[in-house]
């Protein structure tokens, strides 16, 4: 069975969030070949249901997490392989790794990353990251309605 672009998707933002957590303050160079292991897709894409193209894949995966304010990155570059130099987490993204959940037995939800990625543990890795996602998500609500609320 082939892996869906979600799975995909939520097991590279994983890595690339335990990269980061890992890497703060320091800003950190991010190519697709370091990821080649989770951006290949199992089987060729033939019911357009999943991109076949790794450096895309990665691309819109940077991109998405860019424009949804979990990181920033200073340049991209295209040398025969993706790459985004200066990537660093966002106040966002470091708010939202340093947070702990009672689901992830006292450990940060950064911490939780970095021990998946490290284990291979590509299950844990979408699990962590799909919660990190719905929290963060919670956390920017919370954030819009207390300005919405706030304003006369």
């Amino acid at each position: 069975m082939s892996t869906s672009n979600i799975e995909r998707f939520d097991q590279l933002t994983g890595r690339i969030f335990a990269d980061l957590y890992e890497a703060f303050p320091m800003p950190r160079t991010l190519s697709d070949r370091s990821y080649s292991s989770i951006i290949e897709p199992d089987q060729p894409a033939t019911d357009g249901k999943q991109s076949s193209d790794p450096g895309q894949f990665f691309t819109a995966t940077i991109t998405w997490l860019v424009n949804s304010g979990y990181i920033t990155t200073f340049q991209a570059r295209l040398n025969g392989r993706f790459t985004y130099d200066g990537c660093v987490l966002t106040a966002k993204g470091l708010e939202v790794l340093k947070s702990i959940p009672s689901s992830v037995g006292g450990k940060s939800f950064g911490q939780s990353l970095q021990e998946a990625a490290k284990a291979g543990s590509k299950e844990a890795l979408k699990k962590i990251t799909g919660e990190v996602l719905s929290f963060g998500l919670g956390v920017m609500t919370k954030l819009v309605m207390t300005h919405v609320t706030a304003t006369p």
